[in-house]
């Protein structure tokens, strides 16, 4: 808990509420008011959705958590409206603070602004995770206090599932496949060698839950990566999650559109992995007689596959963890130039299998120091030992 805390909160939602649920694993408030428009696509339902989070985890107690509606569009009108709905949420403003991260650009300044003109102390969290806070002074003076750092890893314990639900927008859980965790007293050590031999690790796993009957060839990476991952660290990994479109009232759909290898968060973040365990398609061209030119086309039209895989990522990730969102590949083999400059340009990390446990864990811990194994490890997959 921070030292500023605050009874009451108020909030602004909006589509992106990883800062909503970061904010109040770092203030702790009792009462926590979400402040929405009318809008149901950018603030109302979201605002909804994180009502049930919180009330699902007991992050806040159940029924201090309210809903407000306020203008989207009336600046003198917001004002208004916040000083009627703190009158009814706290006995007097010095127990309550403003969380302006959210809501559209006039809806944040006219409550940063409210907050400044009645004394309230407010707050906005940057995507690094960085709090601003501004406390008015009795001398009408507006006070910047020294930046704080969030704390990202209060988050990696919750639920992933209660986290991928609030997310959500147009999309819902087919299926929630299988949960990964860690056994008590797994031989980290052991592991790590089963893991860079690609030897099969499904004995140090805990899984509950169900993905596909029948076994696929590239399983064994999928468990293999998220093995790696527990013993990094991540306390739980989804595999075999399942998306599919929502339906509108009275309408189901059970087409499924998206199916993610691995899921899990880390540092305030949500993470996708996708897991080829495989050579890469465009090598099938080798094997294709031909006119250099028929040949290059056909190579060219293979190697188009990875990047759909890798938007169909983007697409899912952005859905799901919105701004905060992270990608990952992991791959048996190289993959194209072209594919590898894309996968730079839309910060996707390529991870290659024979690097894997040394590229995580730089990945988990980018502040850690690498050690000397460390260093050959990764030597030797680049070929520079």
């Amino acid at each position: 808990m921070n030292g500023n805390h605050k009874t009451v909160v108020l909030s602004l939602a909006s589509k992106q509420v990883w800062p909503q649920i970061l904010a109040v694993l770092h203030e702790r408030p009792e009462k926590l008011v979400l402040l929405h428009s009318e809008d149901d696509t950018e603030s109302r339902l979201p605002a909804q959705h994180l009502k049930k989070f919180f009330e699902r985890t007991e992050l806040i107690a159940k029924g201090n958590v309210k809903l407000e509606t306020i203008p989207a569009n009336d600046f003198a009108g917001v004002e208004k409206a916040l000083d009627e709905i703190a009158a009814r949420h706290s006995q007097n403003l010095d127990e309550a603070q403003l969380n302006f991260t959210g809501g559209n650009k006039l809806m944040s300044n006219a409550a940063f602004q409210w907050a400044n003109s009645r004394g309230v102390s407010s707050f906005y969290l940057e995507r690094n995770h960085q709090v601003m806070r501004f406390q008015p002074t009795p001398e009408g003076e507006l006070k910047t206090l020294p930046m704080e750092k969030v704390d990202g890893h209060l988050a990696d314990g919750i639920d992933l599932l209660h986290l991928v639900r609030c997310q959500l927008g147009e999309s819902e859980v087919e299926r929630e496949g299988e949960l990964l965790t860690l056994k008590s007293g797994a031989d980290t050590a052991r592991l790590k060698t089963m893991v860079e031999n690609g030897n099969s690790v499904e004995s140090f796993l805990e899984v509950t839950g169900e993905a596909d009957n029948d076994k696929k060839a590239g399983d064994g990476l999928e468990y293999q990566t998220a093995a790696a991952l527990l013993a990094l660290g991540v306390k739980q990994v989804r595999r075999s999650l399942r998306l599919k479109a929502k339906g509108g009232a009275g309408v189901s759909v059970q087409k499924v559109h998206a199916e993610l290898d691995l899921v899990f968060t880390w540092g305030g973040r949500l993470w996708i992995v996708d897991c080829k365990d495989k050579d890469p398609v465009e090598n099938l061209a080798d094997l294709v007689k031909g006119t250099p030119e028929i040949v290059g086309r056909i190579r060219k039209e293979l190697a188009q596959s990875h990047n759909h895989v890798l938007k169909q990522d983007l697409v899912a990730i952005r859905e799901m963890g919105g701004l905060m969102g992270r990608v990952v590949c992991v791959r048996k083999s190289e993959m194209p130039e072209e594919v590898v400059q894309y996968a730079k340009q839309q910060k996707i990390e390529v991870v290659l299998k024979k690097e894997m446990w040394a590229r995580l864990d730089a990945l988990l811990h980018p502040d850690k120091k690498a050690g000397t194994v460390d260093i050959a490890s990764l030597a030797e997959a680049f070929g520079k030992k």
